[in-house]
């Protein structure tokens, strides 16, 4: 039963997805050009307001609460992407 039905979710997903690409490639998107789709213009006009928050308002409050990682559980990666742990490759001194 269970490979049946896993099966039949496959094709259809296959048979939807492939005449959902026919039908997009139907657009003639020369003449129509790219900015008449509506949500498209909503995006541009929130992208700037998503951008600023990220920037001045996640970033520095990760910053902040990788500054004691014991406390927040701040894992090594998100220390290491924001420039706090300096994990590299030691090389041995040669003394």
């Amino acid at each position: 039963m269970g490979k049946r039905l896993l099966t039949l979710i496959i094709t259809i997903s296959l048979l939807v997805g492939t005449s959902a690409m026919a039908a997009a490639a139907e657009h003639n998107f020369e003449k129509r050009g790219f900015y008449d789709y509506p949500p498209r213009w909503v995006v541009y006009a929130i992208f700037p307001v998503g951008w600023v928050l990220d920037n001045f308002v996640a970033k520095p409050l990760t910053y902040f609460a990788c500054i004691a990682p014991n406390v927040t559980g701040c894992t090594s990666h998100e220390r290491r992407s924001l420039g706090l742990d300096d994990v590299g490759l030691e090389l041995p001194s040669e003394e």
